[in-house]
């Protein structure tokens, strides 16, 4: 049972535009199958968890108290690692496009020893099916590079949306390299739509509504 007012449950899956189509499938593929390929890249998104925790703990200024949600969870590893380091008091609630990612993240959950087994769900950034201004903190890890320019401002206002006021917005992402090469590598071998600098996703935040900055490195 949900400890949280969303509003999905055993319907019909989120409809995606081509671009997340494109994300999902590849991840699908990739995590769900049984191949060396798949082990490795479940095995590199369990890691996620110890390598990014300690940066979103302390930029978000996490406490016990607060409601946080990830969009493009994957298998919730840096959601439950949080929860854990902050021995938090709230549910957490992960969403993701990929269901493969959604169902390998449940069953590592349903071994789990945590007190607040963190929630996943399959569902989309530009349609979040999670009431208003529910969430302290909202993640963004890894997503944006997904999103076309419409998409990524969508995905902005539908984070605010849930957040509560004055609540904080995390999101990282790969920065454009100096040789364009290796970024269209990059972006080509993702099944990405583009990498943003950060003045890019200033402006863009900022055009969304959102009101104070901070930049960090990982």
């Amino acid at each position: 049972k949900s400890n949280l007012p969303v509003s999905v449950g055993a319907g019909p899956q989120p409809s995606l535009s081509k671009a997340e189509s494109i994300a999902r499938d590849f991840y699908d593929r990739w995590i769900g199958e049984s191949g060396f390929a798949s082990l490795l890249g479940r095995l590199i998104f369990r890691l996620s968890g110890a390598v990014y925790t300690r940066t979103f703990v302390r930029v978000a200024g996490l406490t016990p108290t607060d409601r946080v949600a990830e969009i493009g969870c994957g298998m919730g590893t840096i959601l439950a690692a949080a929860q854990r380091r902050i021995h938090s008091e709230k549910p957490y609630l992960g969403i993701d496009l990929s269901y493969q990612m959604i169902v390998r993240g449940k069953g590592k959950a349903t071994h789990s020893l945590a007190l607040r087994p963190v929630e996943l769900i399959v569902g989309s950034a530009l349609s979040l099916p999670i009431s208003s201004s529910l969430f302290d903190v909202v993640l963004l890890s890894h997503v944006v590079k997904y999103l076309t320019d419409e998409q990524f401002f969508l995905a902005l206002r539908e984070s605010a949306r849930v957040l509560k006021p004055g609540g904080r917005l995390i999101l990282w992402e790969f920065n454009p390299v100096l040789t364009p090469w290796v970024t269209r590598l990059i972006v080509r071998n993702c099944k990405a739509q583009k990498l943003r600098c950060e003045k890019e996703l200033r402006q863009s935040m900022k055009t969304a509504g959102y009101g104070e900055f901070l930049s960090f490195r990982i």
